[in-house]
């Protein structure tokens, strides 16, 4: 016990080069883990490998193909022309024969069904092999003429048509990104680029989102250790401990990302965040003790009881700031989104890592290497401290305006935080302007949806899917697919069977073909020698899907779709069937409930965690809410400056509450830890609050710009997610600032109304 309390004393340290060689150690061992860093942002991620949806699509996987794809739109007055239509036919060979590529789809690689003599054939669309027996228009009537094809690889008006790369299913972005990357070289070998006008789908999309990614990384990164190192120099005014604090930042940093990548986890666009959090949070933990330092120095301590002193003030309510900062990261393991979950984890881990370093480390590296007298000058923020106290000191005196005010501003905002919804939307991840934002909308207004959603449908035994009785009822939920406006398109095996039957009797486009006898299915099925069908039904006819394309690409719009759907289809059940939803649109509706009940449960399981370990420092209930009351009206501005501009929580803004929460009263734990350290010496209440504030005003004030500039860092990202986050946090950071200045001395003051008397007697 003696010993523990010798260590948070100051009174025993580590030895100086000890301390130092772990540092290193700890650099040495993480940076062979930083550098196997896994770049990764394929959507499946984004779900629980147990959740339903996904065993779900890999079950389909193993019958069906992928329904993530990368759609190419080429436009001009000479398409169908032998030219163009063979360098087309080119480009869909040699991405076939890409390793990670299941199929491409073109005017070149698609079967059409037509009438025969004695039946009907399964021929392509367009022979590559024979473009000089029809002339241009022939081939363009003959592609029009296909009930499948205009709409979805061509346009109605002739002057656009479409590749379609669908890669295997990729666990990886590096593999798609090589897919893309092939796809953009061969267009540019075969001179297409000039009719090229848009590329899009999930798979592009992704891959853009990857790019943002390692932008991002490679400029944010050593942006923030600079902008952290360029204000602890600012602040402290000495260059080594500038140099020391760029030492702890990099073995956190280091540390945490490095565990992230020993643990298996991917590095996305949600975990890409870990190393400007941890960067701003070890240079706002140094600051504490670096305030500490120079005000031992004011008082004229030598060198070592400086640092013992320093340690004294401040080793426990830092323990405690990190094990707040710790909870509100853990609490984000109540999201069951994983790179949520990962960035928490991660995140809990390095602050830990962060106490190590500037309470352990730190100090004897300091004692032994900052030799030279911290000078008395003022710092960039030595005016600090007086316009902390100035603010304490107005709370004081109107601390029941103060307190009123807040409160009625908060009434009068609720419906605009009430305003915030969940959305995440996949084309709004980019600005309009970006390329992926308008090839999808070129695409789209030229071509089909390119958001893909698959009821699938399984049967109880064997050739369940050759039922007519079934089968028409399958056409007739497409008849009501057709008529929802955000679906463009729908194909099952009911058109193909109908197409086959309307090629066999000679009937005319527009009217029902659909068999009505299982023998007829049965011999059109025999007849059949293609392979398009059977990316609609299995070989046992088992199991088949509705593939549609959406026009929408908001994860509401695409779950009231879904929800529309499951209504029909509950009101009208295909009789022995079993019916779910599938495919991308699935997988992305997926995320709002785990979005809105992460949320909940999060901040519930945050707020509970920091109380309790508040009323544990400060042994009083009371005082631990006097702390956190302050933090929580941040967190409210955020949602009303979120209501406000129309910013939705998602996978990356449902981070903001346990960070800002975690990080935003760490400075309240110092004030107040001051606060009753000065009562329990016998100093006048009111006196005691003023004090603490402006003792610690400074280094709590230089810690919010460190914190809001290195945040504000993030809100400059082409990525919206990353943007929001991290504006977000630096309005949060700054209303924390705030609130806390204000709120926390008028909260305290409400107990001392003979001593706010005579404060405004002695002003006066």
């Amino acid at each position: 016990m003696e010993t523990l309390k010798s260590w948070v004393n100051g009174q025993r340290m580590l030895p100086p080069w000890v301390a130092l060689g772990i540092a290193l150690i700890i650099l040495a061992v993480s940076i062979p883990y930083v550098l196997r860093l896994h770049f990764n942002n394929a959507p499946d991620i984004y779900s629980p490998s147990d959740s339903s949806t996904i065993q779900l699509r890999a079950s389909l996987f193993k019958e069906f193909p992928n329904d993530e794809t990368i759609v190419v739109l080429f436009e001009g007055d000479d398409l169908y022309t032998p030219t163009f239509l063979s360098a087309l036919d080119r480009v869909a060979r040699t991405m076939q024969r890409h390793p990670s590529v299941d199929r491409v789809l073109t005017l070149t690689t698609v079967e059409h069904l037509e009438a025969t003599d004695d039946g009907f054939a399964v021929s392509p669309l367009v022979d590559a092999r024979k473009l000089t027996s029809r002339s241009p228009e022939q081939w363009k009537a003959r592609v029009l003429g296909d009930p499948f094809v205009p709409g979805l690889l061509a346009s109605r008006d002739g002057r656009a048509v479409a590749l379609v790369v669908r890669p295997k299913f990729l666990k990886e972005s590096l593999a798609r990104r090589d897919v893309l990357i092939a796809l953009d070289k061969t267009i540019t070998a075969e001179k297409l680029e000039s009719h090229r006008t848009a590329t899009a789908g999930t798979v592009a999309q992704t891959v853009e989102e990857l790019r943002s990614l390692w932008r991002d990384s490679a400029i944010f990164i050593p942006t923030t250790f600079l902008i952290g190192m360029g204000l602890l120099w600012w602040v402290v005014g000495r260059i080594r401990p500038v140099l020391i604090g760029g030492l702890a930042m990099s073995v956190t940093v280091a540390a945490s990302v490095g565990g992230l990548v020993a643990a298996g986890q991917p590095y996305t666009p949600v975990t890409a965040m870990i190393p400007t959090l941890m960067a701003a949070y070890t240079t706002a933990t140094l600051l504490h003790l670096y305030a500490a330092i120079q005000r031992a120095r004011i008082a004229l301590l030598p060198r070592p009881q400086r640092i013992a002193r320093a340690l004294k003030e401040t080793f426990v309510p830092g323990l405690f700031n990190v094990l707040t900062t710790g909870a509100g990261m853990l609490s984000l393991l109540w999201v069951d989104i994983p790179p949520v979950q990962a960035f928490g984890l991660s995140g809990s881990i390095g602050t830990l890592m962060v106490f190590l370093v500037v309470f352990v480390l730190v100090p004897p590296i300091l004692l032994k290497w900052d030799v030279p007298r911290w000078p008395r000058r003022r710092s960039g923020l030595a005016k600090a401290r007086h316009i902390a106290a100035a603010l304490s000191v107005f709370s004081l005196r109107h601390s029941r305006w103060v307190l009123g005010g807040t409160t009625l501003f908060i009434l009068a905002t609720i419906p605009l935080a009430m305003q915030v919804k969940v959305e995440s939307n996949l084309i709004e991840f980019f600005s309009p302007t970006h390329g992926i934002s308008v090839g999808t909308e070129r695409i789209e207004s030229r071509l089909a949806g390119v958001t893909g959603l698959e009821i699938v449908l399984t049967g109880t035994g064997r050739d369940a899917l050759k039922d007519p009785k079934r089968l028409a009822e399958i056409k007739a939920l497409q008849q009501w697919l057709a008529q929802q406006p955000e679906i463009d398109r729908s194909l099952s095996v009911a058109d193909m069977v109908e197409e086959m039957n309307r090629a066999l009797s000679d009937e005319p486009p527009g009217v029902d073909a659909l068999p009505t006898s299982r023998k007829l299915v049965e011999q059109l099925l025999l007849i059949y020698d293609g392979g398009d069908l059977f990316e609609l039904v299995n070989r046992e006819f088992q199991r088949g899907r509705i593939a549609m394309s959406l026009n929408v690409h908001g994860v509401n719009e695409i779950s009231a779709v879904i929800d529309r759907i499951k209504a029909r289809l509950a009101a009208h059940p295909i009789e022995g069937l079993e019916v779910r939803m599938s495919g991308y649109g699935q997988l992305f509706a997926d995320q709002t409930d785990r979005i809105v009940n992460g949320q909940l449960k999060s901040f519930s399981s945050a707020f509970i965690q920091i109380l309790l370990l508040m009323a544990l420092l400060f042994r009083s209930f009371r005082g631990a809410l006097i702390c956190l009351i302050p933090n929580l009206a941040p967190l409210f501005f955020i949602f009303v400056v979120m209501g406000t501009t129309g910013v939705a929580l998602d996978v990356a803004t449902v981070l903001i509450a346990g960070v800002i929460l975690g990080i935003t009263v760490d400075d309240t734990i110092h004030l107040y830890h001051g606060y009753m350290h000065r009562i329990r010496h016998g100093v006048n209440p009111v006196f005691a609050i003023v004090r603490s504030v402006e003792s610690a005003g400074r280094a709590v004030i230089a810690i919010s710009v460190v914190l809001i500039a290195q945040f504000s860092l993030l809100a400059l990202s082409d990525f919206r997610p990353t943007a929001h986050f991290g504006g977000l946090c630096a309005v949060g950071l700054l209303a924390g600032q705030v609130f806390e200045l204000l709120l926390m001395p008028a909260l305290l003051g409400l107990r001392l109304p003979k001593q706010n008397a005579a404060l405004k007697a002695r002003s006066a």
